[in-house]
């Protein structure tokens, strides 16, 4: 094993144990802790570890693969889009039955089909095995730092530090992932503390759904919603550079932002889109552009280029892979 592969799985690490563990619990949290709200405390922790365990195996499979197949198996923005989406239902229908809303929600379930526990010789009563599925599942709803990890497993073209790499990170968020795990029990016995964590729940399921929406290249964003209600109806010139039949846009890729060289693209005229990164970190290097599936790993400096043909009139949404920072076109006659 040479001293780069090394680095590189502590850095996955040390990533894992610090922001990442952080950064994957704010979109991965409210699963685990909707499906062991109402266990055993001995259960929760059978439950928690189950989820874990899943979590490094799957990564483990997803990061050996992607050593060995490279970025053609990172999953599409419309796919990514619809699990956050659903995750987001998820946690929002969660919160509604901590806070005991309606009476209906107390028939909300989250066990498994009995069938599924008889097969495996489960008991249809051990909520665990929804936990181990749960787990397993993450690998399609990846937070910022899992996609710059893996990219790291990517770029690696080695099966055994691809897995390595994306392993160690998912290990790494694990202290993090157990002890908010265990914590919740605590914090849901005392009524204060049952509210404020259920409205993060619900803010971190409405976040989602959002961040679902804005993968799937949908209107219905509270980002779009926002520039409805306080646009001024200025109209953006079409100031599109073209050459050689081909419009000519650059995006500057920030850490924290798109900067694009123009807001306006006309329609069925083919777009060569120039993405500029420097020392760019995070979440902003996943660029996508749901509607047309298109999805780029950026260089942390570098430029990468790609093209596409604008088919529909109005508002073109690109993001990040998260759903967190976000710029549009105007598609225009």
């Amino acid at each position: 094993m040479s001293r780069s592969n090394m680095n590189q799985i502590l850095l996955a690490f040390l990533t894992g144990l610090t922001t990442g563990g952080l950064s994957c619990f704010a979109i991965q949290g409210g699963l685990l802790a909707g499906a062991i709200a109402d266990q055993k405390k001995e259960d929760q922790k059978k439950s928690i570890l189950m989820f874990l365990s899943a979590k490094v195996i799957s990564h483990l499979i997803l990061g050996g693969a992607l050593g060995l197949l490279g970025a053609s198996l990172f999953i599409s923005p419309n796919i990514q889009g619809l699990m956050q989406l659903l995750a987001g239902i998820f946690m929002v229908l969660t919160a509604l039955k901590l806070l005991d809303v309606h009476p209906i929600f107390r028939k909300l379930s989250f066990t498994a089909p009995k069938s599924f526990f008889k097969i495996l010789r489960i008991q249809s009563k051990n909520e665990s095995f929804v936990t181990l599925i749960l787990g397993f599942l993450t690998i399609l709803i990846p937070c910022g730092i899992t996609q710059a990890m893996m990219l790291l497993s990517v770029s690696s073209a080695n099966v055994l530090w691809g897995s390595l790499i994306l392993a160690s990170f998912v290990i790494g968020t694990s202290p993090i992932f157990f002890a908010l795990g265990i914590a919740s029990e605590k914090i849901l016995s005392i009524k204060p503390l049952r509210i404020f964590a259920v409205t993060v729940v619900l803010y971190l399921g409405l976040t989602s759904i959002n961040t679902g929406q804005i993968l799937r290249g949908s209107s219905h964003t509270f980002q779009n919603y926002k520039a409805a209600l306080f646009s001024n109806d200025t109209k953006v010139k079409g100031d599109t550079d073209i050459k050689d039949g081909k419009q000519q846009v650059t995006i500057n890729v920030k850490s924290t932002s798109y900067q694009a060289s123009t807001q306006t693209l006309k329609l069925n005229v083919p777009v060569n889109l120039t993405l500029k990164t420097n020392n760019t970190m995070g979440c902003s290097r996943a660029f996508t552009i749901p509607t047309y599936n298109i999805s780029k790993i950026l260089p942390a400096t570098g430029t990468e280029s790609l093209e596409f043909t604008p088919d529909k009139l109005g508002k073109l949404t690109y993001a990040c892979s998260m759903g967190m920072y976000t710029g549009s076109f105007n598609v225009i006659p």
